[in-house]
């Protein structure tokens, strides 16, 4: 018997790759119980949205063809009904769950069924083989189809495999195949538990890299492998696309945090990998400078980077975009109620325009004092000035257990302290970078009893 447990074979099709704005368009179940087929249901949706040229391309249906088709909580409860109780087998299994489970959730159904994914059954029984997707798996073992990306045909699709991979390896190692699944299913299709089970609960980074083992994903924690396991119990869409790509793990040990957090900075602007948006690097700011005119305090955008003899207490924020850089400033200038003009914001000869309407207190005429609008723009700005550097000299951080520290000046990493205690500076290290600014501050303020200064 290939399955001692109820099971479904189930396919769906989608107006696009994320379910979180995206609406299944069609779906297929196949009940198998008893070594034979009970049930079989399959229906377009209609997703009440636009399906894209794309979708359309790939799967054949038009926009013409769910005129008139059923809701998703039309069949939801012939759908609940047939999959009642049963294990919930897809390609990819993650996809087509988080997009029912999504659809049931909009009208108020709870949906959790046990996992079985067939990518990851191919890969333990098909170990040797290159590539598991289900085309790969049509051409390797001759499953027949009519309409590949119809949801009935693939989910027979996957019937079939299941069909051939138990009359192939035999009951036993079919069995000893989908109760290890059960037993981690969570995991992505792509990535063997082995390794997994070699990573500990330290500090450290992690790379998640695809099958040529090019990087997709950069990530640290002070507890690896809680950390890497937690991408793979999350249904957002971008973890999802995490997991169907990532079939290999790599960790670097780190001594503790500060290094964690350093060397993933590092790694992620080296590495670009496809899904980190954040801490790539940048090279140019938009720096916001304060200056002043007749007393008052004033703004000018700056294209550029903080250097070694920047004085720090002139920069009032750093963006990566002239553009986020006037918007932070257009928004702070009309909640705290200052000058556009002297914002450079605006410009004119006489008044701005919001003087005309109420909304500058008058320091572009001399109307203000200097002293209240300087206090206000203090105020204003205080959230995303830098802060000044706190020492008079460099300082050293620890990065392991073996002596090596980090040497900081002005918030720019300097060089490091080797095993011996000997200090080796970088020329090359010696640059401002927002995310390593954000980093080493924090550090800083929980761990000063950690902070070595050095000497001039």
């Amino acid at each position: 018997m290939m399955f001692e447990y109820p099971v479904v074979f189930v396919d769906i099709e989608t107006t696009g790759g994320s379910y979180r704005n995206s609406r299944v368009l069609e779906v297929a179940v196949i009940r198998y119980e008893n070594s034979e087929i009970t049930k079989e249901f399959s229906s377009l949706i209609n997703p009440k949205t636009y399906i894209p040229a794309s979708i359309t391309s790939l799967t054949g249906i038009h926009e013409a063809d769910v005129v008139g088709a059923p809701t998703f909580l039309d069949i939801a409860e012939d759908l609940a009904e047939i999959m009642n109780g049963a294990v919930f087998i897809a390609h990819n299994v993650r996809f087509d769950y988080s997009f029912l489970k999504r659809e049931f959730a909009m009208i108020g159904m709870d949906f959790s069924p046990q996992l079985l994914c067939t990518v990851r059954l191919s890969r333990y029984l098909y170990a040797e083989e290159q590539g598991h997707s289900l085309a790969k798996l049509i051409a390797r073992h001759d499953i027949p189809f009519t309409s590949r990306h119809r949801a009935l045909d693939d989910a027979k699709a996957i019937l079939y495999f299941s069909q051939v991979a138990f009359n192939q390896h035999g009951a036993e190692r079919f069995s000893a195949a989908t109760s290890h699944q059960l037993q981690s299913q969570s995991l992505p299709p792509n990535l063997d538990k082995g390794e997994l089970d070699t990573i500990k609960n330290i500090p450290g980074v992690y790379i998640f890299q695809d099958e040529t083992r090019q990087p997709i994903y950069v990530g640290k924690s002070i507890n690896l492998k809680m950390r890497i396991m937690s991408h793979f119990q999350d249904i957002t869409s971008k973890e999802i696309r995490i997991s169907q790509h990532v079939h290999h793990v790599e960790t670097i040990p780190t001594g503790n945090e500060l290094a964690a957090l350093l060397l993933e900075s590092k790694l992620v602007k080296e590495l670009k990998p496809i899904f980190n948006r954040r801490l790539r690097r940048v090279t140019s700011y938009a720096m916001l400078m304060k200056d002043s005119v007749g007393g008052y305090a004033t703004i000018r955008i700056k294209q550029g980077n903080v250097e070694t003899g920047t004085n720090l207490n002139t920069v009032y924020g750093m963006y990566p975009s002239r553009m986020k850089a006037k918007h932070s400033l257009v928004e702070t200038t009309r909640v705290f109620q200052l000058c556009p003009k002297l914002m450079s914001l605006e410009k004119s000869s006489g008044d701005c325009f919001s003087y005309s309407l109420g909304r500058c207190k008058g320091a572009c005429i001399g109307q203000e004092s200097t002293q209240l609008y300087n206090r206000r723009f203090e105020l204003a700005m205080e959230h995303s000035r830098l802060k000044s550097w706190p020492f008079d000299t460099s300082i050293a951080l620890p990065l392991n257990a073996k002596g090596e520290q980090v040497i900081i000046k002005n918030w720019m990493i300097q060089g490091y302290v080797d095993e011996s205690g000997d200090p080796v500076y970088d020329a090359d290290e010696s640059n401002f970078d927002m995310d390593e600014y954000k980093i080493i501050q924090r550090f800083i303020r929980e761990n000063r009893q950690f902070i070595h200064t050095l000497e001039a």
